[in-house]
């Protein structure tokens, strides 16, 4: 890894492409989407955006899932309850 160097030329449309050996390295299949950041004047860094499971993972998947789910059904029972008082 750390050393290799591609030589890649930028587009009419402002694109490169990233070399095969790269996108399959990283995953970077069609569709991924990538921060730009730039480093400096000579340098930018590419960074594959996280999926939203992959931001939650590290509260531990299972235990975020069943709380999300918990809180969502205490939300819907506490709108139907306000729904029913309404319509008396």
């Amino acid at each position: 890894m750390g050393e290799d160097k591609y030589k890649v030329k930028v587009s009419s449309k402002g694109q490169i492409v990233i070399p095969s050996e790269i996108r399959d390295r990283y995953g970077f299949a069609k569709g991924t989407e990538l921060i730009v950041k730039p480093l400096d004047e000579n340098r930018i860094l590419l960074e594959k955006v996280p999926r939203l499971s992959e931001l939650f993972g590290f509260l531990g998947e299972a235990k975020v899932s069943k709380a999300l789910l918990e809180a969502r059904e205490r939300e819907a029972c506490a709108e139907n309850e306000r729904r029913e008082e309404l319509s008396k």
